[in-house]
């Protein structure tokens, strides 16, 4: 990529080619700085160390300390790292640390209630029908959003469908959404794409 570039084309056009970032192609180009490309060093990490800035353990005390009282005088029950900081500022003390280092405290500490949230894979699109959840049939899904108000204050709703594996999409918008209008607008939009099986 940095020979390309160093070539002339442009990055944009190497990053096309190669099928990376332009962040990525300009990075790369920024490390070889003019240099031969047998004299630059492309190792993945900088060559300066990674230092880590942990806060000092009596700010972590006080994030403790400010985390159980509000516990107790809270009526709402916000005694997060948003309502430790929100308190602090509140009173006005100086260096408080950032909500997401409160959080990390809080977490290093052991200082949370709840077990950690398990996030699990969602079922597959129609998993209530065999035959959908296989994607061995379609099923189009209908919904009507009531209560719009358009310029000059008429009031309408929309018949939206759309077909759960093809992405096949329709809207009506009318005064009153209606059976007639539903039945209308299926027929309208089966003769377009066809019965979902």
């Amino acid at each position: 990529m940095v020979a390309a570039v160093q070539r002339g084309a442009s990055r944009r056009t190497v990053a096309r080619r190669f099928r990376v970032g332009v962040a990525t192609v300009q990075l790369w180009v920024q490390r070889a700085r003019h240099r031969r490309l047998d004299r630059v060093d492309w190792a993945e990490r900088p060559p300066s160390p990674h230092t880590i800035r942990r806060t000092d353990a009596a700010r972590e005390d006080l994030v403790l300390t400010r985390r159980r009282e509000l516990q107790d005088i809270n009526a709402l029950g916000e005694f997060g790292a948003l309502a430790i900081r929100r308190e602090w500022l509140q009173r006005g003390i100086p260096a408080i640390p950032s909500v997401r280092t409160s959080g990390r405290i809080l977490v290093r500490r052991g200082a949370l209630d709840a077990r950690q949230r398990v996030r699990r894979r969602p079922p597959p699109r129609g998993w209530y029908l065999r035959a959908v959840a296989a994607a061995r049939a379609e099923i189009d899904s209908l919904d009507i959003v009531e209560g719009l108000v358009i310029e000059g204050g008429t009031q309408v709703e929309v018949l939206n469908v759309i077909s759960l594996h093809g992405g096949l999409v329709g809207s009506w918008l009318r005064s009153d959404i209606t059976a007639v209008v539903v039945t209308g607008a299926l027929l309208e939009h089966w003769q377009a794409w066809g019965l979902p099986s």
